[in-house]
C-alpha cells in the first residue's frame, strides 16, 4: 500500500550556474544510444542488482529500466544521482556483493537526455542507510537540517533520521551522539571555521521516491539563461509504504519517455539477411549485441575455446563465483524476455591450450588485494575473424567496456601480413584495480586520456615501450598467425603431395584390376616369390615435409579425428593413422597389398614384390623419380610389375625418351 506524506508537495530541483549549453554538451558524451543505456545499467551494477529488466513499449517511444538494486532514499537521489559531479569518492568496492565499483564522474543523470523528452525516476531503499555529509562550518552552530532537505525538501523524513557524529577537515571527532531537538542545529563547543563531515543514520524503507526530468524543457532554453532560475526541471515527490512486501523491497525503476525518432528508426530497422557483421542486424538485434558486449554480463563462451581459457575468463575475469555479472534482460511488445549473454569470439575449430599456446595468451597482472590487478586473454586464429566487431583488444574497466576495440596504434604503424594479421587477433583486458575514474577514463567511459598511466603501462605489457621495437603478448602473438600462415601453405603442399600420390596409387590398382578381368597373367609378376628381396633390406622413407614445416616432426598416431593435426608449439606434425590419405595400399586381384617407400641409391632395381608378406617395395631414391615425379614413377613402378618386363630394359627405355639436351 503507498500512501502519500501529509502535506506533501512536488518538490522542484534546479542547478546554480550551469547554463543550458553545458548540460548539453555533457549529455553528448553518451554515444550512441546503447552507451547511454550502458551508463544507466552501470548504476544498476553498483548498487548491488542481481537482475535488470529493459522492458521497450510504444513501438520503442517508451523505454523503462528496472534493477532489484539497493535503490535511493531522497537524500541519495539529490547527493548522488540529480547532480554535476559527486560528493564523496566511494568505496573500492560494493556494499554487499564486493563488486568491484564502476563509478563515475558524477554525470551519469544526462546520459539519456539527448535521446527522451522526460525520463521518470521511482526508487526505494529498504534498509537503514548511513551517510555522510559536507558542510561549511563558520562559527559554533551547523545546520544540518537545510542540508539534508535539499532538494526535496521532505520535512517529514527527518523523524527517522539520526545524528551520529561531526568531523572536521582533519578527521577529528567534534561531537558523537549529537541530540537532534535543536531541530538539527549543531551547537560546537567553540568555533570552528572548516569543512566538517556529519554523519547521520536514516531509517529510510518506507520511503519511496518519484522524480521527473524534463529535458526537452533544459534543452529548449535560451543558451544564455542559467539554470538556477529554473526551478522546474526536475520535479520530486516522496510517498510512504505501510505494505510489508513494499517495506522490504528496494528498487530503481528509470523510464524513458517521448524516445526521439532517430532511436526508434534504429532500433525497428530490419537489417540484412544473413549478416555476418553486426552492423548489418537487424536495430533491436544490434542494440542487444552491443550492449552485451560494454556490459559486466556472463560471458557467453563457445565450446571450441579451450576448457582452462572458459575458467579462467569466468574466474579470474568475470568473477562469476563472487556473482560479479549481472542479469540483464530485455523484452518488448513483440520479443519475449532476453537474457543478455557477451559475446566472446568463437573459434572455427576446438583450440587447445597445449596445441595452441602460441595463439592463446592468457594475460595475469597484480594479485588479488593488490593495487594494480589485471586479468585478459588474446586470442589469434588462422583466417579473418567474423563477425568484424569482435576483431581487436576491448579494454573493459571493472568489467565495463571502455571505448572500441583496439590495437594500441598497431593498425596505423604494421603493413603487409602483419596488419592483415591484425583482423586475425580478439581479446579482452579487465583492469580490476589501479584505474580512476576521473583521472584515466574520459566521460562517457569512452576512451581512455592519452596520458592516463594505466593505459599506457596496459600498452606496454602488450605491445612494449617502442614503436621501433615491437614485443609483448600482442607481437607474439602476430608473429605466430604470421608464421602458421607460413607453415599452413606448406601443410597444403604437402597434403597436396601425400594426397596425388594416394590417388596415383589407387588409379594404377583400378587400371591393373580392369586389364586382369580381360588377361588375369597381368596378376601373375605379382605373386612369383624371389629368394630374397634388395629393396627390403632398405630403411623406410619417412614421411617428410618441407619448406616451413621442414623443422618439424612428423608422426604416425592414433586418435585422430581429423587427417592430421600441427602442434605449432612442440613442432609436430601429427598423421591419422586411420586416414586413408596417409594409406599406401592397393589392391591386387583379392589381395591388398602395402606399398612401402625405400632409401636404395645404390640399387638399380625400380621395385620389387614380396607377395608372401603381400608388400611392395618401391625405391624412392631412384634417379628417374627425379625426372618423372612422384605420381608418373609410382604408376611406372607398378606398370613395370604388371607388364612382365625386365626393369633393366625399361631403364634403358626411360632414359632415352626421357633425355633432354643440356
Amino acid at each position: 500500500m503507498v500512501q502519500q506524506v501529509k502535506d506533501k508537495q512536488q518538490r522542484s530541483l534546479r542547478f546554480g550556474g550551469i547554463s543550458p549549453v553545458v548540460l548539453r554538451e555533457l549529455s553528448g558524451v553518451y554515444q550512441p544510444f546503447v552507451k547511454a543505456v550502458k551508463e544507466m545499467v552501470s548504476n544498476s551494477y553498483d548498487a548491488d542488482a542481481d537482475r535488470v529488466d529493459l522492458e521497450f513499449r510504444d513501438e520503442y517511444r517508451v523505454l523503462t529500466i528496472r534493477d532489484d538494486g539497493n535503490g535511493m532514499n531522497p537524500i541519495d537521489f539529490v547527493r548522488d544521482y540529480i547532480r554535476i559531479g559527486k560528493s564523496f569518492r566511494k568505496d573500492e568496492l560494493t556494499a554487499k556483493k564486493g563488486r568491484p565499483r564502476i563509478g563515475g564522474k558524477g554525470i551519469g543523470f544526462l546520459a539519456p537526455a539527448r535521446y527522451c523528452n522526460q525520463v521518470i525516476i521511482r526508487t526505494k531503499k529498504n534498509e537503514t542507510s548511513y551517510g555522510k555529509l559536507n558542510i561549511e562550518v563558520n562559527g559554533n552552530r551547523v545546520d544540518v537540517r537545510a542540508h539534508l532537505l535539499q532538494g526535496h525538501g521532505e520535512s517529514s523524513i527527518l523523524d527517522n533520521i539520526r545524528l551520529v557524529s561531526i568531523y572536521d577537515s582533519k578527521g577529528d571527532l567534534l561531537i558523537r551522539d549529537i541530540d537532534k531537538e535543536e531541530d538539527f542545529q549543531i551547537v560546537l563547543a567553540s568555533p570552528v571555521q572548516d569543512m566538517c563531515t556529519v554523519e547521520y543514520e536514516f531509517e529510510c524503507a518506507e520511503y519511496v521516491l518519484t522524480a521527473t526530468i524534463d529535458f526537452e524543457l533544459l534543452f529548449g532554453l535560451d543558451a544564455g539563461k542559467s539554470l538556477e532560475e529554473i526551478e522546474n526541471f526536475c520535479t520530486v515527490t516522496i510517498d510512504q509504504v505501510s505494505d510489508k512486501k513494499a517495506l522490504e523491497r528496494s528498487y530503481t525503476e528509470i523510464t524513458l519517455v517521448g524516445i526521439k525518432d532517430f532511436v526508434r528508426n534504429e532500433l525497428s530497422d530490419p537489417g540484412k539477411k544473413a549478416a555476418r557483421n553486426i552492423e548489418n542486424y537487424g536495430g533491436l538485434d544490434r542494440f542487444l549485441w552491443n550492449l552485451s558486449r560494454i556490459l559486466p554480463v556472463k560471458a557467453d563462451l563457445n565450446k571450441n575455446l579451450p576448457q582452462e581459457m572458459i575458467e579462467f575468463v569466468q574466474t579470474e575475469m568475470d568473477g562469476e563465483a563472487k556473482g560479479y555479472p549481472i542479469k540483464v534482460y530485455c523484452s518488448t511488445e513483440e520479443v519475449k524476455s532476453r537474457l543478455l549473454e557477451r559475446f566472446i569470439i568463437r573459434p572455427s575449430r576446438k583450440m587447445d591450450v597445449e596445441f595452441d599456446k602460441d595463439l592463446i595468451k592468457l594475460i595475469s597482472y597484480g594479485e588479488e588485494g593488490e593495487q594494480f590487478v589485471v586479468r585478459g586473454f588474446l586470442v589469434g586464429q588462422t583466417s579473418t575473424i567474423f563477425p568484424a566487431e569482435c576483431r581487436g583488444i576491448l579494454l573493459r574497466v571493472k568489467g565495463v567496456a571502455i571505448g572500441e576495440p583496439t590495437y594500441f596504434g598497431l593498425d596505423q604503424l604494421l603493413t603487409g601480413s602483419a596488419k592483415v594479421a591484425l583482423s586475425q587477433i580478439s581479446g579482452e583486458i579487465n583492469i580490476l584495480s589501479g584505474i580512476d575514474a576521473i583521472n584515466d577514463i574520459n566521460p562517457g567511459r569512452d576512451g581512455f586520456y592519452k596520458e592516463s598511466e594505466v593505459y599506457n603501462r596496459i600498452k606496454r605489457l602488450l605491445v612494449g615501450a617502442s614503436t621501433d621495437k615491437l614485443q609483448g603478448d600482442l607481437k607474439d602473438v602476430i608473429d605466430s598467425i604470421i608464421l602458421r600462415s607460413e607453415i599452413n601453405a606448406s601443410i597444403n603442399n604437402f597434403v597436396k603431395r601425400y594426397d596425388a600420390q594416394r590417388n596415383s596409387i589407387l588409379e594404377a590398382g583400378m587400371a591393373i584390376n580392369v586389364m586382369a578381368a580381360e588377361w588375369p597373367s597381368v596378376l601373375d609378376e605379382f605373386y612369383q616369390p624371389k629368394s630374397s628381396y634388395e629393396l627390403g633390406l632398405m630403411p623406410k622413407v619417412q614421411y617428410k615435409a618441407d619448406g616451413k614445416l621442414a623443422a618439424y616432426v612428423v608422426e604416425i598416431v592414433d586418435g585422430l579425428d581429423e587427417d592430421y593435426k600441427v602442434d605449432y608449439a612442440n613442432k609436430k606434425l601429427f598423421l591419422s593413422k586411420h586416414a586413408d590419405l596417409w594409406k599406401r595400399n592397393i589392391l591386387i586381384g583379392n589381395d591388398e597389398y602395402t606399398i612401402q617407400l625405400k632409401h636404395g641409391k645404390q640399387i638399380s632395381l625400380f621395385c620389387e614384390v614380396n607377395p608372401k608378406a603381400k608388400l611392395i617395395y618401391i625405391n624412392w631414391d631412384h634417379p628417374m623419380k627425379a625426372t618423372m615425379g612422384d605420381t608418373g614413377f609410382l604408376k611406372h613402378c607398378l606398370a613395370s610389375v604388371a607388364s612382365a618386363l625386365p626393369q633393366e630394359q625399361l631403364l634403358t627405355y626411360i632414359r632415352l625418351i626421357t633425355h633432354k639436351m643440356s
